[in-house]
């Protein structure tokens, strides 16, 4: 690790300090996200690799490789003081360390520990406090499953941040020396923040799913589908950036059309009753943001969520074919792949 040239107490833009006087960090739990993090902390000089916590030691080894130094140890009380901890460990487990690291009597005054959860909020660490140390949460919002990607892409990469104002000075001016773009999370409210990102990402895997499987059972090869929605979706995205939400709507909701919704829900009513009901609970979203551009004749809007408010009727005799279900939608993932 090359320190950058200047004053030995150089400070990364006010925060953590660059070279030797850089703190030691001590990392407990070694997954992909702690790792890429601690990797990039030490790489541009303003933490050494101290401690890399791990129950499983080849973990922590292969921690150790990534992050370009450290100790693997599988205990608290091998990992010794640093003047900086990441708890990398699950959300489920946040908790738990917490409180062992602040039994451990390795916390100083001034210490700084801090997790990288999204739906957590950093006074989970309250434990760490009440032995001396400032406490916080950095999230970046960043896909990890390929930490050396994520090393080379973390420039730019948005960052929630929430705890004690003496942990984020220095942590928030770290995280921007490496390129990051850091804002403020409300902790009160982090588990919604953190479930808008579910919608915003984990559940267009989903969508897509429900949309293969709609088109599988109207006798469209799952492979066919897949390659023509995929142009569709990039556009979508792409006009959800470049025009906005609002205006990236497109369909027979954004239009107005209520015998066409009224179709989507008789199919799907009559196919898979859970289909319709997911159909439902978006195009009701759908609707009130189609209605705030004004484009749409009222009457016409009143009339789409009509249809989608009414009730549900019983799903005559269905044609052959089965209904989606979790386990039949993992089978045809892993069974059929796009031509």
């Amino acid at each position: 690790m090359t320190a950058r040239s200047g004053s030995s107490r150089a400070r990364s833009a006010r925060g953590l300090p660059i070279g030797p006087g850089a703190p030691r960090l001590n990392v407990i739990g070694c997954g992909r996200a702690a790792r890429v993090v601690a990797h990039l902390l030490c790489d541009r000089g303003m933490a050494t690799p101290g401690a890399l916590v791990n129950r499983g030691l080849a973990s922590a080894r292969a921690a150790a490789r990534f992050v370009g130094g450290g100790s693997p140890v599988r205990t608290l009380a091998e990992a010794g003081a640093a003047r900086l901890w990441l708890i990398g460990t699950p959300d489920d487990a946040i908790g738990e360390m917490a409180i062992a690291l602040a039994a451990s009597g390795l916390l100083r005054r001034g210490d700084r520990v801090f997790h990288l959860s999204g739906a957590t909020p950093a006074e989970v660490l309250a434990p760490c406090r009440d032995a001396g140390a400032a406490v916080a949460a950095v999230h970046p919002v960043k896909n990890f499953s390929d930490p050396a990607m994520a090393v080379r892409s973390f420039r730019g990469t948005w960052c929630g941040c929430e705890g004690d104002a003496r942990a984020l000075r220095g942590l928030e001016a770290a995280f921007r020396a490496l390129g990051a773009r850091t804002f403020r999370i409300d902790p009160a409210w982090k588990p919604l923040y953190h479930g808008g990102g579910a919608f915003a990402c984990n559940f267009l895997p989903v969508l897509i799913e429900l949309a293969l499987a709609c088109e599988e059972r109207a006798g469209v090869a799952r492979s066919t589908a897949l390659a023509m929605f995929e142009p569709i979706v990039r556009e979508t995205i792409d006009a959800i950036f470049r025009q906005g939400v609002a205006p990236a709507l497109a369909g027979p909701i954004s239009r107005g059309d209520a015998g066409s919704v009224a179709r989507h829900l008789a199919a799907m009513q009559r196919w898979d009753p859970a289909v319709a009901q997911t159909y439902r609970a978006l195009a009701r979203t759908a609707v009130g943001v189609v209605a705030s551009l004004g484009r749409v004749a009222p009457d016409r809007l009143a009339a789409t969520r009509a249809v989608i408010d009414a009730p549900a009727r019983t799903p005559g005799r269905e044609p052959r074919g089965p209904r989606l279900s979790a386990t039949a939608g993992r089978r045809r993932a892993t069974r059929r792949r796009p031509g």
